[in-house]
């Protein structure tokens, strides 16, 4: 998630998802994406004769091996304040020539100008922890080595303020470098109260001008500095002097955060309670609604709203209302002008959330708007199976997103079907919505290989994707604690935090199966002592009446 500003992707190709890699080459232009966004990227991208590499399908390569085959010779270049040291530092290991440039700000037409609306505070009682007392731990963790910080959610985090620099994601536009035992924090001083700075002072940081940085690093000589080279970027990294000894590691501020504290574990807990009710809010408006004539993103409003008139200060990400086949792309979202008709019959599959002081959430249900076909009872039943396998599960304290996957997917494996994503990504707290470490999936990596740990939140989100026909997806976010510790060692498990109802008309009880029934009655009863007291008379006979036992 980037400002507007930075949207050179969307500008130039029409893709308008969260993650892809544009190559324009002299010939031809391609656009390469994962599973998530192979259709919408033919539909979008396509449409303009872009050429669409649909990354995980047999035969097609990835942009770095295109590269290699392709450009070989000649000379390649990026922005690099836009793009990351990891990337750069792999084309130039297999031999491209690299050219830092900013071709955007002489071609891209009105481009949309960066934020500097005021930043704000998040109070003690949401977080748990005062700024100084935060920055206590990472200064006496580093012991007077460097530290340099990119990514806007750790400097957030860090620092308990907010900003509105990206849509959904409350963070600003800075830079934080920990350097001699001082903070340093490059930002745009008039965007600060001083009330802020005030604040910001006492608890020791330096506030720098946000155009100072890169001459600052340039200043930095004969130290160690971590840095995570998927975070900072290209430019910040050829600002620093050779007598530097650089140590590639993820954040202490990125564990930090993703560990959530007692405090925060309560205000999460009462933030979904908030998202519940608005929740069932919309899925009484949707079941007892006539829909003939309406779209999907008329259902989009509809939804937004229940959730902005009730507790939630934005969204936490731009809303999935997918009807029928358009569920198939696992990231659509309608727009005024770009939507769909929905009729009272087949599914509609809604993935939302909100952003609350308490904290921030992600739910995604899939509803029956009418007659559905016995196929699509059979894998809605298979896919809340696999999300009930997860969700329940104990294993040792250790075990990571990379070891436990399979564990989502068994039961579609063994029908031959899959899905083309990750099974769950961590939450932030007031924060991104898509937060690492933790990250769920079976592709090997380092995120996957981070052991899952006490504090963190995270979502499990099996599903399945038939392009063209229809899409059905799951989604509970849920808290990893602690369990029993014995002789074999410390157990973990999980609770769960998403309370609204699935969906009575699209289950098929035979397919959940003794054990995922048994779990789904005591979920949904769970799920009707915590609202019924939040709701009136109407709303809460309406959701006794979609959780009653199966």
């Amino acid at each position: 998630y980037i400002p507007d500003y930075f949207k050179t992707l969307r500008y130039f190709s029409g893709f308008t998802g969260s993650l892809a890699q544009l190559i324009v080459t002299f010939e031809e232009a391609y656009i390469f994406v994962d599973g998530r966004y192979h259709t919408q990227a033919e539909n979008e991208a396509g449409s303009f004769g872009i050429k669409v590499m649909k990354l995980g399908m047999e035969g097609v390569m990835d942009s770095e091996t295109f590269l290699i085959k392709k450009c070989q010779g000649q000379k390649i270049g990026l922005d690099g304040k836009c793009v990351s040291a990891a990337l750069v530092k792999r084309l130039k290991k297999i031999g491209l020539c690299i050219k830092s440039i900013d071709i955007y700000s002489d071609i891209f037409a009105e481009r949309s100008a960066l934020r500097d609306d005021m930043l704000y505070e998040i109070d003690r009682k949401y977080t748990g922890l005062s700024r100084a007392q935060k920055l206590d731990i990472v200064l006496r963790v580093l012991n007077s080595k460097c530290h340099i910080v990119n990514n806007l959610e750790a400097i957030a985090y860090i620092l308990n303020l907010r900003g509105n620099d990206i849509a959904y994601t409350p963070v600003f536009l800075s830079y934080l470098v920990f350097y001699g035992g001082d903070v340093y924090l490059f930002v745009k001083k008039e965007r600060l109260s001083d009330i802020i700075i005030e604040g910001l002072n006492r608890d020791g940081v330096i506030i720098k001008a946000y155009e100072e940085y890169y001459d600052f690093l340039k200043t930095i000589k004969n130290t160690v500095i971590l840095l995570d080279l998927n975070k900072v970027n290209y430019e910040a990294y050829r600002c620093l002097n050779s007598s530097n000894k650089l140590i590639d590691m993820r954040s202490i501020i990125e564990d930090l955060k993703s560990c959530k504290n007692k405090t925060e574990i309560k205000n999460a807990k009462l933030a979904h309670i908030y998202d519940g009710v608005a929740m069932v809010r919309f899925m009484k408006w949707l079941k007892e609604s006539d829909l003939e004539g309406k779209n999907e993103y008329d259902l989009k409003v509809k939804l937004n709203r229940f959730r902005l008139e009730y507790k939630a200060f934005d969204l936490s990400f731009e809303p999935i209302v997918a009807y029928a086949a358009n569920a198939a792309m696992m990231h659509y979202s309608p727009t005024a002008t770009k939507n769909t008709p929905v009729k009272n019959e087949g599914i509609l599959l809604v993935d939302s959330g909100g952003q609350y002081f308490e904290g921030t959430t992600d739910i995604t249900r899939t509803f029956a708007l009418g007659e559905v076909s016995e196929e699509i009872r059979y894998y809605f039943s298979l896919v809340l199976r696999c999300m009930f396998n997860l969700q329940s599960l104990r294993f040792l304290e250790g075990m990571s997103g990379y070891s436990i996957d399979a564990i989502a997917r068994k039961d579609l494996w063994q029908v031959g079907v899959d899905y083309r994503c990750g099974t769950g990504h961590g939450v932030g707290q007031t924060l991104a919505v898509h937060e690492t470490p933790p990250s769920i999936s079976h592709t090997k990596n380092a995120l996957t290989e981070t052991a899952l740990r006490e504090g963190n939140i995270f979502s499990i989100e099996p599903g399945v994707y038939f392009e063209g026909k229809y899409g059905i997806r799951c989604e509970n976010l849920v808290l990893c604690k602690k369990a029993l510790k014995n002789e074999y060692g410390q157990f973990m498990d999980f609770e769960v935090l998403t309370l609204v109802p699935f969906d009575r008309d699209l289950i098929d009880t035979k397919v959940l199966g003794t054990e995922a029934l048994k779990e789904l009655n005591a979920y949904h009863e769970k799920v009707y002592m915590a609202l019924a007291p939040y709701l009136d008379d109407s709303e809460r006979a309406f959701l006794r009446d979609w959780t009653r036992p199966l």
